[in-house]
């Protein structure tokens, strides 16, 4: 029995998560720009949306591989290495930045 899988769909709902994922962690880096959390809890909140991104597209790239949707498959690994790119950048931005600030300086900024 085959089983339909609707591509489009799978790789907008991929694009909806990632963004999500992206926005969330903008959201710590406001945060702690505002001095309403320190660092290192901006680093592991970042990193949790790292995790959920993979998490996110691992899964629907084995639905997508699964139904043999190379074309879907293509986009969704590229969402995946996009946001991936840019939560690491701002990752970076925020250890450079932010690491041995001190909140009156996180504030002045």
């Amino acid at each position: 029995m085959s089983t339909f899988i609707p591509a489009d769909l799978v790789v907008d709902q991929a694009r909806l998560r990632m963004q999500t994922c992206l926005q969330d962690a903008r959201i710590a880096a406001d945060l702690l720009r505002a001095g309403r959390i320190d660092w290192l809890t901006a680093h592991h909140l970042v990193g949790a949306q790292q995790t959920m991104v993979n998490t996110t597209s691992w899964t629907l790239e084995a639905v997508l591989d699964a139904a043999g949707v190379a074309d879907a498959l293509g986009k969704v690994i590229d969402l995946r290495d996009t946001t991936q790119a840019a939560l690491q950048a701002l990752q970076d931005v925020l250890r450079e930045r932010h690491l041995f600030d001190s909140p009156a300086a996180r504030r002045d900024a």
